[in-house]
């Protein structure tokens, strides 16, 4: 068994090398049949992605927030080819009217098919750490639920810092007087909150997920090196949808689509990958491991009252 709260001061005394460390984590990576699970992460996540953001739309219509709507057309612009532009529009003029109805269906649908993916990702990196799910279903799904509603409200809480941050602050900044410096300070700083949550999320998921007794950690090795990726990855796949591609001229309106389901599936191999370096490191802990095993469960599963 490892003790896992030892494990980071391993690391920092006995390092393997950045490389060799990234060696291990892709032969892990390989065997393990990651980019299966990618593929299965990005079809949960785009399943649910479309009554999700029908839910938020139509969450917004009770906030009355008309500048969000038309933040999300010009972004959208940008993606979209026209045909799918229309369509969206003509769903941005029907979700604007205020529907209890479509709020509570939305999120209801949204809910469950984001925890079915939830438990996907469960299940891959319990593959990745070499863990035995023990956790019953009746503590599972509702778990698998909460980490969803957590990671919604942290999506949430970044898109609002993205968008309307600069906004409330010229607001709040005309009625109790704050300096022009302040808000010009916030307006530059909400990104690096954003980055902060984004750790935040990613951290959760390698603590959460994996049935494994651990501690949690803001900043490991596999989650600053999958954030740093992911932030890389989506910038140049952003550039290089915008300058190279053409999956509107060859897919049509499918092409955002596309190109959305492929961003989907490498982020979720990134995120993946980081597991598999934490568990890399987890086992190279050990005094009498130097290598992923192939099988067999070298890892502490939770405790009962942790799984409470």
């Amino acid at each position: 068994m490892v003790d896992r709260d030892a494990a980071p001061e391993t690391v920092r005394t006995n390092p393997a090398g950045i490389v060799d460390l990234i060696v291990q984590a892709s032969r892990a990576f390989a065997r393990h049949d990651m980019s299966t699970y990618a593929a299965a992460l990005a079809y949960h996540t785009l399943f649910s992605l479309f009554p999700f953001i029908i839910f938020f739309l139509a969450l917004l219509s009770y906030l009355n927030l008309a500048e969000m709507f038309t933040w999300i057309r010009g972004h959208a612009q940008l993606v979209l080819p026209p045909s799918a532009m229309a369509q969206l529009n003509l769903v941005l003029i029907e979700v604007q009217v205020p529907k209890a109805g479509l709020l509570s269906t939305g999120a209801a649908l949204s809910l469950w098919l984001s925890s079915r993916g939830v438990r996907a990702l469960m299940n891959a990196l319990n593959v990745a750490y070499g863990a035995a799910e023990s956790r019953p279903g009746w503590k599972r799904i509702p778990l698998s639920i909460a980490f969803t509603l957590a990671l919604v409200a942290m999506l949430i809480a970044a898109a609002l810092l993205m968008t309307i941050g600069p906004r409330a602050l010229q607001w709040l900044s005309a009625q109790i007087g704050l300096k022009t410096l302040f808000v010009i300070t916030w307006t530059w700083m909400r990104w690096p909150a954003v980055l902060v949550l984004l750790m935040v999320g990613v951290a959760s998921v390698y603590y959460a997920a994996p049935n494994v007794a651990h501690r949690f950690q803001l900043l490991s090795v596999g989650s600053a090196l999958s954030v740093t990726a992911w932030i890389t990855g989506s910038i140049g796949f952003s550039y290089y949808v915008e300058h190279f591609s053409s999956y509107s001229v060859i897919y049509g309106s499918l092409g955002a689509v596309i190109v959305l389901l492929l961003y989907l599936y490498l982020s979720a191999a990134v995120l993946l990958f980081g597991a598999e370096i934490n568990a890399v490191i987890a086992h190279n802990a050990a005094p009498d491991l130097t290598t992923v095993p192939d099988s067999a469960v070298s890892l502490q599963p939770r405790p009962p009252q942790a799984r409470e």
